[in-house]
């Protein structure tokens, strides 16, 4: 599923706050930007990659920002809301969030997500545990949502809100097979342990879905709301040259 598909209009809501916010993304994603625009907010996209910036330039309704998310290049009090999905561990968190703070208006918010395989279901756990069977670290995948305890601890953002929005996708016998071929396991087996896998899998498929049904594979999305404090931006912030770098 394409992180991008969990946010329903219902989890924006939630991540922007306000109706018609005036919206930072850190990600660089153009999908996620378009989905602000959808939504009616007015989007500023920010990405330190080139390539990435000029998509951004082609969204209608983007303003794109070339620039770091260590370095934001903007006026202070800029922003209602500045998202990060599925991108705050690739960041250097404390430089981030001071920068983040720096540029959202009083009583702004900073807006983390992650997509993530929810497998508190049953036929999940079962899936999971086939495939440990032929290795042992199958589907232990790290999205990067251990970022989020830096929200925690921040003197920027005292206040911290968390939601979880679970999102449903369905799933045919082909998709689950396509599944495990993905799965870097797959390239070390031999043929007959892929002929005794695929065999498994059916097995597991059939007698977890109702005649004519597809399974449905659950993920959650994670969403926090961390709530800007000023207190502690009692010193000019000085921006690095090679941190401003705005497209027109």
């Amino acid at each position: 599923m394409s992180s991008t598909q969990v946010l329903t209009s219902e989890a924006i809501s939630w991540l922007t706050v306000w109706s018609r916010s005036r919206v930072l993304t850190l990600d660089g994603s153009p999908a996620v930007a378009r989905r602000l625009v959808e939504e009616n907010h007015s989007v500023f996209a920010m990405s330190s990659d080139g390539d990435t910036v000029r998509h951004l330039d082609s969204a209608d309704g983007v303003t794109p920002i070339w620039a770091r998310p260590e370095a934001i290049p903007t006026d202070p009090c800029q922003f209602d809301v500045v998202i990060a999905h599925q991108a705050f561990h690739t960041m250097e968190p404390q430089s981030v969030l001071a920068q983040v703070a720096r540029v959202l208006r009083p009583g702004g918010c900073f807006s983390v997500s992650y997509v993530i395989r929810d497998d508190s279901v049953p036929w999940v756990r079962r899936f999971a545990a086939l495939l440990r069977h032929y290795d042992p670290m199958a589907m232990r995948g790290d999205y990067g949502q251990q970022s989020l305890q830096h929200l925690a601890g921040s003197k920027y953002f005292p206040e911290v809100e968390q939601r979880a929005f679970r999102v449903w996708q369905p799933v045919s016998l082909l998709d689950l097979q396509r599944l495990v071929a993905q799965q870097p396991l797959h390239a070390k087996l031999d043929a007959d342990q892929r002929a005794r896998l695929a065999s498994e899998v059916q097995e597991l498929f059939q007698a977890s879905v109702r005649p004519g049904e597809r399974l449905r594979l659950p993920f959650q999305l994670l969403c926090h709301r961390a709530w800007v404090s000023h207190d502690e931006l009692t010193a000019p912030v000085r921006l690095p040259d090679d941190g401003i770098k705005i497209t027109m």
